[in-house]
């Protein structure tokens, strides 16, 4: 469209320029006409026969051949009909840019991708997370800053701001995506808090279990054993879910990967510009070079040309006077020398006729030079737009690609922060995570072991009720049916004690599996611990020697207590034995300690033994 409405305008000024170079044809030849015509008349009077009248009259038509030469030199003018298009004045010039390949005045440039990308950059200062709008509220000031100078320096130039207003949109798009990304710290102070709570619950279940110890109540103790392993299972949900929000921030934090990816790609992105525009600049100064050589030698030449053209002027004007000269003197000797003057009339004529020519090439060639002078002046400013343009876009892509780097270098940092962030608060929960683990891994332990030494003296109790069973039916004793029943009694204790033992040992598995990610991690980072199980080892080690030192102390005691009985029996015996009185009944009676002699009372058997059982041991708090 721009070129079609170009070629019009071209053809519309080529058919002016022609009607006008016709007219001013013309009127050169009406006055080229009148002057040689007068010449003619000039050769006819130095014709004529002398008189003084004739004289008069010649010097008459000399002065007013003056005026006519004069008037021709004033009044011819030149109109080229060959105007210097762009193409022969790029040919003349040695010049490489188009004009279409150049900025033009009469461009409007387009600022509504700089608006928007202000409006941008100004949205991400509207960010509501204050840790990280400290950060980076300086660089994205500064960005806008370097904007709002680039689009006043927009209002001077012919650019499309469309284009470059593209190049730091996805650096600005991952800057705002970062910007909403929250600090962990405010994500788990709810988690500390309940974690608090807990804790406090523990603490106070704890003394409830320590006092129903003392006490006795064991019922009471184990419940609150129980409760307690509840809260400690709660706890150790509660540090899970913390590393579930710890994951969902390690997945924001990967964003920081792009990071490299958009700089790149921005700066790709404006290279092929910056290259593009710097060298239509670099070729805008090779062509206004030329230009300025091209003008430089075509004033030399115009003025090389009007000092010949004045002094041929010089020349002609002093041989019109040496002509006069010898014209007067040739009125003396007009007879001898007539055709000496008819040939000086000739000569005049040429003069006259070669001046009028000389005449026209002047104004020609000064015609051409004034149509080139305007055509490297509009060029020359062509060139000069296009050189502003050029630079200011360069300069242009430069403040893009410093508010690109700004913003690269903070987020940079930025991302580097909330990495170490996230990776201290991780390390932080893992070593709570194993602290609760092992409060739980105990007291799970502890309710393991009591219910383990439970089941052993379940089944004690079970074997000495058999016993007692088998010793009632074999005398048809009435207490079988008790020990029967105290028997079935036994053994849904011992159900029960084995069910809650398998939960207890279950729910320790489960915790042992999930602690496993955290075991790993705390190897991985050097931190060494001792598993809890091995203190759980060492723990019921521990108890079981206290409760075998007890048994062995109750053992030994009860030993030296029959030794000591025995040899009580062993005196009495002696001292009945020698007694007079204890002998003659011996004699009627019979030995009363004989085995003959030792009945039970209507025929019954035997009472048996009590099982022993040994005493319970007291139950430690977690």
């Amino acid at each position: 469209m721009a070129s079609d409405s170009n070629h019009d305008a071209e053809t519309k000024s080529s058919d002016g320029t022609l009607q006008a170079a016709r007219e001013q044809k013309i009127l050169n030849l009406k006055l080229k006409e009148a002057c040689l015509e007068h010449e003619d008349y000039v050769r006819e009077l130095h014709e004529s026969t002398w008189s003084q009248a004739q004289e008069l009259k010649l010097q008459d038509a000399h002065s007013k051949s003056h005026e006519l030469l004069h008037a021709v030199e004033q009044g011819t003018k030149w109109i080229s009909t060959e105007p210097i298009t762009v193409q022969k004045l790029m040919r003349m010039c040695g010049l490489k840019l188009h004009p279409q390949d150049m900025y033009k005045p009469d461009q409007k440039p387009r600022d509504v991708g700089i608006n928007e990308l202000k409006e941008k950059l100004q949205n991400l200062l509207d960010v509501s997370n204050r840790s990280v709008y400290l950060t980076m509220s300086g660089p994205i000031q500064s960005a806008i800053n370097k904007v709002e100078r680039m689009q006043e320096g927009a209002t001077r130039t012919q650019i499309n701001f469309d284009d470059l207003s593209q190049i730091p949109l996805q650096c600005i798009d991952i800057s705002e995506e970062i910007l909403q990304l929250r600090p962990v710290p405010p994500n788990l102070q709810s988690h500390e808090e309940e974690i608090h709570q807990l804790q406090d619950r523990i603490k106070k279940a704890k003394e409830i279990c320590d006092v129903a110890v003392a006490d006795g109540e064991m019922a009471i103790a184990e419940e609150q054993y129980y409760f307690i392993a509840q809260l400690l299972e709660q706890s150790v949900e509660v540090i899970r879910d913390k590393f579930r929000i710890v994951a969902m921030k390690e997945e924001e934090n990967k964003v920081f990967q792009n990071v490299p990816e958009v700089l790149q790609k921005s700066y790709q992105s404006s290279a092929p510009m910056k290259n593009s525009q710097q060298m239509l600049k670099r070729k805008c100064d090779d062509d206004l070079k030329a230009l300025q050589e091209a003008l430089v030698a075509a004033d030399l030449k115009d003025a090389e040309d009007m000092r010949e053209f004045v002094r041929v002027q010089e020349k002609g004007e002093k041989f019109l006077k040496e002509n006069e000269d010898k014209q007067h003197e040739c009125w003396h000797k007009i007879q001898e020398l007539e055709k000496q003057l008819i040939k000086l009339a000739d000569e005049r004529y040429d003069t006259f006729k070669r001046r009028i020519e000389d005449t026209e090439e002047e104004e020609k060639r000064k015609a051409e030079y004034q149509e080139f002078l305007a055509a490297v002046a509009q060029h020359r400013k062509l060139l000069e737009f296009s050189v502003l343009n050029c630079e200011f876009y360069v300069s242009s892509l430069n403040t893009l690609d410093d508010v690109v780097a700004d913003l690269g270098r903070n987020l940079s940092r930025h991302s580097l922060t909330c990495i170490y962030d996230v990776s201290d608060v991780k390390a932080a929960i893992h070593q709570e995570y194993l602290e609760m683990f092992r409060r739980l891994y105990l007291t799970i332990g502890q309710l393991i072991y009591k219910k383990e030494k439970k089941l052993e003296e379940v089944d004690q109790h079970i074997r000495n009720e058999h016993m007692q069973l088998e010793f009632s039916i074999e005398t048809f004793d009435p207490n079988a049916k008790r020990h029967s029943d105290r028997k079935k009694e036994l053994y849904e204790e011992r159900s029960v004690a084995e069910e809650e033992l398998q939960t207890l040992k279950d729910r320790l598995q489960t915790i042992e599996d999930l602690f496993a990610p955290t075991s790993e991690f705390l190897r991985s980072q050097g931190i060494d611990f001792v598993h809890p199980s091995e203190e759980v080892e060492e723990s019921n080690l521990a108890r079981r020697s206290k409760m075998v030192g007890y048994r062995t102390h109750l053992q030994r005691k009860q030993e030296m207590k029959l030794l000591a009985e025995k040899e009580e029996v062993k005196r009495a015996k002696s001292l009945i034995a020698n007694s007079p009185g204890f002998r003659s009944h011996i004699e009627s009676v019979g030995d009363p300690y004989s085995p003959n002699h030792i009945t039970h009372g209507y025929g019954s058997a035997p009472p048996t033994p009590a099982a022993h059982t040994s005493p319970a041991p007291a139950p430690q708090s977690p």
